[in-house]
Order: structure tokens, then C-alpha cells, then sequence
């Protein structure tokens, strides 16, 4: 009988043992799913005039990152669909660069590490008539 009782603690105790190694992997696993997810952000959305603007961002080693998309809708006109970057540097704000399409554009930023956060706004016209959206802060 004292023999029966050491291999049922035993297989007790295997059990508990291989019970938490199969948990360890899926916490792990979660916590990961966890830390990418919040690296960056979904698609977000605003038009201006027959602008239409798509952006998401991200943050990757230290840098920001951010994805944009541009559509100018109404292409028989003279008026431009228009998207400002500026960025954020101890405190100041500074401008990055102004896009611009009369059809679609689409691009990819990777900031400096300097970098300690950045808006972005879009805006619809030709010459020096633009009509301006509000900024979209990250």
C-alpha cells in the first residue's frame, strides 16, 4: 500500500508539473499578443472637402512610425487633397512635410528618436486657398 501512495503523489505531482508548463507557453503567448497590440493603432478615418484621409501609427525600437493614405475624390476639379505632418521636439512643435494628390497617394514615415510625438491634418483647395480639417493628434 505505501508503495501504491508514492506513485499516486507522484503522478499528482507530474501532473501539477506539466499542467503549469502548458500554461507558462500561453501566458507568455498573451502577454506578446498584449505588447504588440499596443504598438499601434487601427485605420482611422476623416474626410475634408473631396478629401479623404486614412492614417495609423505606431511605435517600433524607439521610433514612431505612421501609415497614411490620401484619395482626392473629385479629380475634374483644380483642388488638391492636402495632408500636414508635424512633429514634437522638446516641447516645440516643428513641421515635417506637406503631401499632396489629386489622386491617391500613400506613404510610410518612420521619425527620428528624437521624436516625442507628432499631428497630422488634412486639408482640401489649390494656391493658397486651403480649406482645414481639425488636427488628429497620436
Amino acid at each position: 500500500m505505501h508503495t501504491i501512495g508514492k506513485l499516486l503523489a507522484g503522478t499528482v505531482l507530474a501532473g501539477v508539473v506539466a499542467t503549469g508548463v502548458a500554461i507558462a507557453p500561453a501566458a507568455s503567448a498573451s502577454a506578446t499578443t498584449a505588447s504588440v497590440a499596443q504598438a499601434g493603432s487601427s485605420w482611422d478615418r476623416f474626410e475634408r472637402g473631396d478629401g479623404r484621409f486614412d492614417y495609423r501609427w505606431g511605435k517600433s525600437g524607439g521610433r514612431y512610425w505612421l501609415d497614411f493614405k490620401i484619395w482626392d475624390r473629385d479629380r475634374d476639379d483644380r483642388d488638391y487633397s492636402f495632408f500636414d505632418v508635424y512633429y514634437k521636439n522638446d516641447g516645440k512643435w516643428f513641421f515635417y512635410k506637406r503631401y499632396s494628390s489629386k489622386s491617391f497617394l500613400s506613404k510610410h514615415i518612420v521619425f527620428g528618436k528624437h521624436v516625442d510625438d507628432f499631428r497630422v491634418r488634412g486639408g482640401y483647395g489649390h494656391g493658397n486657398k486651403f480649406g482645414w480639417g481639425g488636427w488628429h493628434y497620436r
